[in-house]
Formats: structure tokens, C-alpha cells, sequence
């Protein structure tokens, strides 16, 4: 009896080892594409970043990572492409067949073009 006990308590943690794990390489994924969009466009420090969702892209092995660029009354959502791994990170449009994807995936605003620039950034332009 306290064997099964036993080998039931390591199952159980076990999986929830695995989960943290799981959730841990889920948050370093959202965290990289945040500090990637704020270091490529070169935002400052009152500029806000939020995640507002993560799904699998199109791109084999990468997720799409949807964000939300917030400056005093514009927000301006934008979504980036990291590998499972969460070492790369994908800026810019990604076009299937003629379509930009990520324009339509970002979705929300209506805005065709994203000039992150317009946010009073530094030197960097970084058009979406």
C-alpha cells in the first residue's frame, strides 16, 4: 500500500514538474518577444508592451506572440514570431501566398501600416 502511495505522490509530481516547465518556457517566450520589440524599436521606458495572446503560427516550430504597444492614448497591437525554444524571434510581416499575415493576425486596429516611429521612439523606424 505505501508503495503505490509512493509511486502515485512521484507520478503526481513528476507532472507537475513538468508544467512548471512547460509554464516556465511559455513566459520566457513572451518574455523574449516583449524585450525583442522594445530593443529593435528602440522603445522608451514609458512605452508600455503587453502580451495579450500566444498561438501556434504558421511558421513550423515557432508560435505567434500578439502584443500591445501602449502610449499614452495609442495602443497598437503587434504580433512576433518565437521558436518553441525561445531563443529566436521573427519582426516584420510574414506573407503566405500574397497575404500579409501578420497584419491580419494583429488584427484589432484597422491600421495598415504601423510606423513605431510615430511613438516618439529614438533613432530607429521600425515599420510594420
Amino acid at each position: 500500500m505505501t508503495k503505490v502511495f509512493i509511486g502515485i505522490m512521484g507520478l503526481l509530481l513528476i507532472s507537475l514538474l513538468l508544467r512548471l516547465n512547460n509554464f516556465s518556457r511559455e513566459n520566457n517566450m513572451v518574455q523574449l518577444a516583449i524585450e525583442t520589440v522594445r530593443i529593435q524599436a528602440d522603445l522608451p521606458g514609458d512605452v508600455e508592451v503587453k502580451f495579450v495572446e500566444k498561438w501556434e503560427s504558421s511558421i513550423p516550430d515557432f508560435y505567434a506572440v500578439k502584443l500591445l504597444v501602449i502610449k499614452a492614448d495609442k495602443e497598437i497591437p503587434m504580433v512576433v514570431y518565437v521558436d518553441r525554444a525561445a531563443d529566436k524571434v521573427i519582426v516584420g510581416s510574414l506573407f503566405i501566398k500574397g497575404e500579409n499575415i501578420t497584419r491580419r493576425e494583429a488584427a484589432d486596429s484597422g491600421i495598415a501600416k504601423i510606423d513605431v516611429g510615430y511613438l516618439e521612439t529614438g533613432k530607429t523606424s521600425l515599420a510594420y
